[in-house]
């Protein structure tokens, strides 16, 4: 890895070495800077750990550098950028970043320039995390220029955690993925777990929860300190509160309390959720005490973030056993929430109040949590788009042309619509005539849906007979021939047997109401095997309600049939799926890194071939690429059929 320090020493050795040809003693085994250079004032800031002296070098250096293009002075200027937050002295920290990305810049120094945008996004962690993300990013892409892909991993792990703290969790999940392919697994180790710490706590957000475990496994396997390792523990440990999964939750917490190396905040952080998930599994537990406790400890701690935690517990501890403590949690907090300005908390706090209160109280309650989602639902989307912004900016000229050719288009279509206008006056004759055609199509339309739900039916009615009649009389054969059968001969009973099997679940009945997108991420998360990642998104921003409950079907059973012949043949260690609204249609884009397909087994392959009939059935279609590696496809669905 590239690092600061080397490149600091190659630009002090040139120093040297101009010096030692300039000096008449031809003898002299090391040459030095001379007295009073910038390259001089460098190396004793570097000999020195006592950082006012650091500075005060640092600064001499400065004073003596002549030359804007002298290559000392990026060093320099980093150099008392490092003195400066040592001291605490942050209030001069920007100007004093600004001035090394400008001079970076003018000398061609794509490194310093990188680090210049570095300590740019860690002035801005835990304050502005979207001006964090903006220059992690841009440290990202100059370090990707160098040829350090190290750094370039660090930075989009720095880019992971700012997104996420941000609750864009799909922007985190593709940023936490980019560092793991950068950072090397061994000397990065530390930062190779918490990139997949971070996959563990988006796929968590998106309750992908057996994907988030894998993640977290991951994360413990790099781990390089015991306090990183009970980190780890401790999100799993809250993932199998999350599914209800009480026993192995308390074992996970019960072996972090053990451990001597917390600090005092993390224990109570950690004796809280033992106490509060041993009162979810038992309700007559007495956990009170020490939630109360870690309340009042924190109160003299001035843990302010501790105490949104404190106030949430208790509120749902006191619920059904005293509603007046219970309420007046509630209300802490509400209050600490909007004193930390965290609205997603405030919110929470609002749901509890509203159901703990009546009348005009309750009223109030429900005014200000309105207020408060629709606020919410607005940053939400700002947040979805601000990030693909920032990726965007450096493609402004590209932009400029699009926006160019849009506008020619919008003026086309003005054209076009006035054009359309006069047409429509001519043909209102004809208006009886399309009345009638709208009819026919509904007819149509309906007939078409019926069909669909008669092969629906038909799968599961085919489905069913293996199940019942062929799976269950090949079971009695198999059990009856056993003892006299050769083993290999009951091994392909079984195999046929268990064929039999998968294809009655594989046809099961499709839930399409509320449940079915959960039903449908549970499916593709089922169909991926060990050892491989998939990644989904979009999923979330689709409205499937609007989507009938026939096309629900199809997209059901071509995805999963997808994830079958995925399964089979492709080799894959990476799926990814990713689902968009285009007008009328959803578009589902598939690809995976395996060993691709032949085009001859597209044309002819059963399974594509009988992809292509259930879309065809509801007007959809779908498009593969076998051009590169692994495969691509994308598929169009249209809402309503």
């Amino acid at each position: 890895m590239k690092c600061a320090r080397i490149l600091n020493f190659f630009v002090v050795f040139c120093l040297a070495a101009l010096s030692a040809c300039e000096s008449k003693d031809s003898n002299k085994e090391q040459a030095q800077p001379a007295p009073g250079t910038p390259g001089q004032y460098y190396l004793l800031g570097l000999d020195t750990s006592d950082p006012p002296k650091k500075l005060e070098l640092y600064n001499k250096g400065l004073n003596a550098v002549t030359d804007k293009r002298d290559t000392s002075l990026v060093a320099l200027l980093d150099g008392k950028i490092y003195a400066l937050q040592r001291l605490g002295q942050v209030d001069s920290l920007p100007f004093w970043i600004d001035s090394l990305i400008i001079t970076a810049r003018l000398q061609g120094d794509l490194f310093y320039e990188a680090k210049g945008f570095l300590r740019k996004s860690e002035i801005m962690r835990n304050k502005n995390p979207e001006e964090q993300f903006k220059n992690a990013f841009y440290s990202r892409n100059l370090y990707l220029k160098y040829g350090d892909t190290a750094m370039a991993g660090r930075r989009s792990l720095d880019m992971a955690n700012a997104q996420l703290g941000l609750g864009d969790i799909v922007g985190s999940q593709e940023s936490a993925t980019e560092a793991i392919k950068y950072l090397d697994h061994t000397r990065d180790a530390k930062y190779v777990s918490s990139a997949y710490n971070v996959l563990g706590l988006s796929y968590s957000g998106q309750k992908l929860f057996s994907e988030a475990f894998k993640e977290y496994e991951q994360a413990l396997k790099y781990a390089v300190s015991r306090e990183d390792s009970i980190s780890y523990l401790h999100n799993i440990a809250l993932l199998h509160k999350s599914q209800e999964n009480y026993s192995e939750a308390l074992k996970t917490f019960g072996e972090i309390l053990k451990s001597d190396v917390i600090d005092e905040s993390s224990r109570l952080r950690y004796r809280e959720n033992y106490a509060f998930t041993k009162w979810l599994q038992d309700s007559t537990t007495r956990a009170g005490d020490v939630l109360l406790e870690v309340m009042r400890k924190r109160r003299e701690m001035d843990d302010q973030s501790g105490l949104i935690a404190s106030y949430f517990h208790l509120t749902d501890y006191f619920r059904k056993i005293d509603i007046n403590k219970s309420k007046h949690y509630a209300e802490k907090y509400y209050e600490q929430a909007k004193l930390l300005s965290y609205p997603t908390a405030q919110a929470e706090a609002l749901r509890r109040l509203i159901s703990l209160s009546e009348g005009n109280t309750r009223e109030k309650y429900i005014e200000r949590f309105l207020l408060l989602s629709d606020s919410l639902e607005e940053a939400d989307t700002r947040l979805r788009y601000q990030f693909a912004k920032i990726r965007f900016d450096e493609e402004k000229k590209e932009q400029q042309i699009d926006l160019l050719q849009a506008e020619n288009t919008t003026q086309h279509l003005r054209t076009e619509k006035l054009r359309t206008r006069n047409i429509i006056i001519s043909l209102a004759a004809l208006i009886i005539l399309v009345i009638s055609g709208a009819f026919f199509y509904s007819v149509r339309q309906r007939g078409k849906r019926e069909k669909i739900k008669q092969i629906y039916l038909t799968e599961r009615r085919i489905s069913k007979r293996i199940h019942d009649e062929l799976a269950n009389d090949i079971y009695h054969v198999m059990s009856s021939i056993e003892p006299v059968a050769p083993a290999m001969v009951v091994d392909r009973l079984e195999n046929i047997y268990q064929r039999t099997r998968d294809f009655s679940r594989e046809n099961s009945e499709i839930a399409t109401g509320e449940d079915y997108l959960s039903g449908l991420l549970n499916m593709l998360s089922g169909a991926v095997p060990s050892g491989m990642r998939l990644i989904v998104r979009g999923e979330t921003g689709v409205n499937w309600g609007k989507m009938s409950r026939e096309n629900k079907i199809v997209v059901y059973r071509v995805l999963q049939e997808m994830m079958v012949n995925m399964r089979k043949h492709s080799e894959a260690k990476l799926v990814a799926l990713i689902f968009s609204t285009e007008e009328k249609y959803l578009k589902i884009s598939y690809s995976d890194n395996g060993i691709g397909v032949d085009e001859a087994v597209l044309q002819c392959g059963n399974g594509v071939q009988n992809l292509k009939a259930r879309l065809k059935t509801i007007k959809g279609n779908v498009i593969f690429d076998t051009s590169g590696k692994g495969l691509k496809a994308e598929f169009f669905v249209p809402f309503n059929s």
